[in-house]
């Protein structure tokens, strides 16, 4: 004798299991046509992901809870969220307010981009083979957004210093309350334009820089779940490289002799092999995924800008 409760089939005595609100979760996702690209790739890990946040249990719950009741309050919250991703289209991250990059979890909402540079593998295996000996003792992230990516590299490489760069004041509010929650002492946070605020340094060993980089056709085609991301963060022009140009000239004023920039530029790689013909980009293959992220040595930089600057063709 049960009856459907806000999404959820209970009974006086039973209510029913996380497996079976699992199932159906999934299957609603998966009728509603939505985009799975921020952090989570299939309607099967968001419903995982959503039923968690809503019962208030640690995303690293396993199938131990599969068999036990659940809550009406979780039931009720969930109906809440699956209104916001269903109707609303706002990814999973915002609505849950978390969301992990390799073993760190970061406090996520509609301030910064959600988590999810391929630059984590990078960042994971100590930028080998890129950079080798002793550990690097400078990284600036630019564009840092919420943070994500330097206070990983912060955590991994505690001996490291670590410098978060943004223009926008509002990501950066987030990053400070990221940077918080992890209670890293080996990290600065400085607002600026790209690398204005450390100009002329030439003491960065590594510069990590995920920049907007999505040029005008991609942003003309994003699916509705990137309209909730901060579009300051994503456009960057025709050809997405609007900020890639000046982030590559301040590069070579803050590297250091031996530095490196790993840079992210997306499906705009090709515009930016286009735009610097005599240089060959060394385009990294990861482990976790993704594509179009290269590294530059400050003197291949310096090559790029002035073979572009002077006209020359490719041999």
């Amino acid at each position: 004798m049960g009856r459907w409760y806000h999404g959820c089939f209970w009974s006086v005595v039973i209510l029913n299991n996380f497996r079976q609100l699992l199932i159906r979760t999934q299957a609603r996702l998966e009728r509603a046509d939505l985009w799975f690209g921020h952090g989570y790739e299939s309607a099967h890990d968001e419903a995982v992901a959503l039923v968690l946040a809503a019962a208030d249990l640690p995303h690293t719950t396993g199938a131990e809870i599969l068999e036990q009741e659940v809550p009406v309050a979780a039931c009720e919250q969930l109906e809440h969220f699956m209104d916001r991703r269903i109707h609303q289209r706002e990814p999973v991250a915002y609505i849950i307010g978390h969301a992990a990059l390799g073993p760190l979890s970061f406090i996520t909402d509609s301030r910064a981009l959600v988590p999810r540079s391929p630059l984590m593998a990078t960042i994971q295996s100590g930028f080998y083979p890129w950079w080798q000996g002793e550990g690097p003792q400078s990284i600036v992230d630019v564009c840092c957004g919420g943070g994500s990516l330097g206070l990983l590299a912060a955590w991994a490489l505690p001996e490291s210093q670590v410098t978060l760069l943004d223009i926008d004041a509002r990501a950066l509010s987030l990053a400070r309350e990221n940077l918080a929650l992890h209670k890293l002492t080996n990290v600065q946070i400085k607002e600026g334009d790209l690398l204005e605020p450390i100009l002329g340094s030439e003491n960065t060993d590594i510069i990590l820089a995920n920049p907007p980089y999505v040029d005008a056709l991609d942003m003309a085609s994003l699916p509705d779940e990137y309209h909730h991301e901060p579009q300051l963060a994503l456009a960057a022009g025709v050809d997405g490289l609007d900020l890639v140009h000046r982030l590559m000239a301040q590069a070579t004023s803050v590297l250091s002799p031996n530095g490196l920039l790993f840079l992210e530029v997306g499906n705009s790689w090709e515009a930016l092999e286009a735009a610097y013909p005599c240089s060959a980009f060394t385009w990294l293959e990861l482990e976790s995924g993704g594509h179009g992220v290269c590294v530059l040595s400050r003197d291949e930089i310096s090559h790029a800008i002035h073979t572009k600057h002077n006209g020359l063709e490719k041999v």
